[in-house]
């Protein structure tokens, strides 16, 4: 019985384990990147989608903390392509 029972276990490791690996793999921060920066302050962000030649991308953008002329902008598409560029606005 013990033996059914530490297998039932194992198994149902395997399968949260999987989950969590999958997720924290996958393109948004994950869990092990949630829980690594949890303490990190938030910054304020645009978000938007913008369609470019059939794809669609993210954008986001952003003042910076030290600068508050400068905006930083990073454009995120598929198979993690991105760009980031960082500008004065006046």
């Amino acid at each position: 019985m013990l033996k059914y029972i530490v297998t039932a276990i194992a198994v149902v490791f395997g399968i949260v384990l999987g989950v969590i690996v999958s997720y924290s793999t996958s393109a948004s921060a994950g869990i092990w990147g949630s829980i690594a920066t949890s303490n990190w302050p938030t910054k304020e962000s645009n978000a938007f989608k913008v369609e470019a030649f059939g794809f669609d991308f993210r954008v986001y953008e952003w003042v910076t903390e030290n600068d508050p002329d400068t905006v930083c902008t990073v454009a995120i598409g598929s198979e993690r392509a991105f760009g980031l560029d960082c500008f004065k606005t006046k």
